[in-house]
């Protein structure tokens, strides 16, 4: 039987994982290397890596940053079987031939198969608590609690993470559709404040261990781990697909890179040069079967059709069927 493994990068994220990574190059053919979004840590750790071992797939996982993990993948620093993004839209430079069009892209296709939905999750134990307990009671209102003076936010780096272009999306969202003036600019102090920003693989220990009182979160990350959240209004969720024009209303300019407002999908691919393509389509067709869905669903995410966009004739069959 195989053992599940998660090659976890930095000394803070070891930490937080529990688990000593093992080296890449040990993988057999029975192992899958996956690069996925670091908001779904806690749901690939307890469920998706034992539910996998038991049908004897070691699944070796990287939790970062969706645009991080893609600019791995881009300078060849990772060589994965699946990328999973929180952000489909990382996807549109991996299918691009990185050298003209005589050479092969990074993906061949990817596919959209599940939404989740911004929170402001809080620490229990925060002198704040209460007033996030107000606020879901609908006795206090969120934008205000947020401004308090002395609540220590928590947010992912927006350079190279869609949760952290979202959060600054999201706090203009806010303030455009009935909050004070100026509250974006007072709740994020710049949107590359240090004194906010912290590896995604951080972000929800530093909140259960009150060193943060609110951080903004996925819905999924707030449910896996049963960090108590506040809703922010479907407007300024990100959570809606059908609200994709509210959304596209605010954006952000990070680096040089415009981030517009869209819903919150995550979407996967198997890598043109996977090195384990047959395990590789088994865990994707795990993901999107019955089982996977239902696991997907308790976890607090939407879980969608998969809908396939790139060379739809490069999708392995059995992904296609289990879709």
């Amino acid at each position: 039987m195989h053992r599940s493994t998660f090659l976890v990068a930095g000394a803070a994220a070891l930490a937080v994982a529990g688990r000593r990574p093992r080296a890449a190059s040990a993988a057999t053919a029975a192992d899958v290397s996956v690069l996925y979004a670091g908001s779904l840590v806690t749901l690939m750790d307890h469920t998706l890596v034992p539910a996998l071992a038991r049908q004897g797939l070691n699944v070796l996982g990287e939790p970062k940053g969706s645009v991080a993990l893609a600019n791995l993948i881009k300078s060849g620093l990772r060589r994965p079987d699946v990328f999973i993004s929180a952000d489909a839209a990382v996807f549109n430079d991996l299918l691009k031939p990185p050298g003209g069009p005589d050479t092969a892209p990074f993906v061949r296709w990817y596919a959209t198969f599940a939404a989740t939905r911004l929170v402001i999750g809080y620490a229990p134990a925060s002198p704040f608590a209460k007033d996030f307990v107000a606020v879901s009671r609908g006795d206090k209102k969120l934008t205000d609690v947020l401004l308090e003076p002395g609540l220590r936010l928590g947010r992912t780096d927006p350079v190279l993470d869609p949760k952290g272009y979202r959060s600054i999306i999201a706090a203009k969202l806010l303030e455009a559709n009935g909050g004070p003036p100026g509250f974006a600019a007072k709740l994020l102090g710049g949107d590359e404040n240090a004194a906010q920003i912290l590896p995604e693989e951080t972000v929800l220990a530093r909140l259960e261990s009150g060193e943060l009182d609110a951080a903004f979160l996925y819905a999924t990350e707030s449910v896996s781990r049963s960090v108590p959240a506040v809703e922010l209004p479907k407007f300024a969720n990100l959570g809606d697909p059908a609200l994709a024009a509210t959304y596209a209303t605010q954006s952000v300019v990070v680096k040089g890179v415009r981030r517009v407002g869209s819903a919150s999908v995550y979407a996967l691919s198997i890598l043109a040069a996977a090195p384990h393509k047959d395990a590789a389509a088994e865990f994707v067709a795990y993901l999107f079967s019955p089982a996977g869905s239902a696991t997907l669903s308790g976890a607090g995410i939407t879980v969608l059709r998969p809908k396939y966009f790139g060379d739809a004739s490069a999708v392995p069959e059995s992904v296609l069927k289990a879709g």
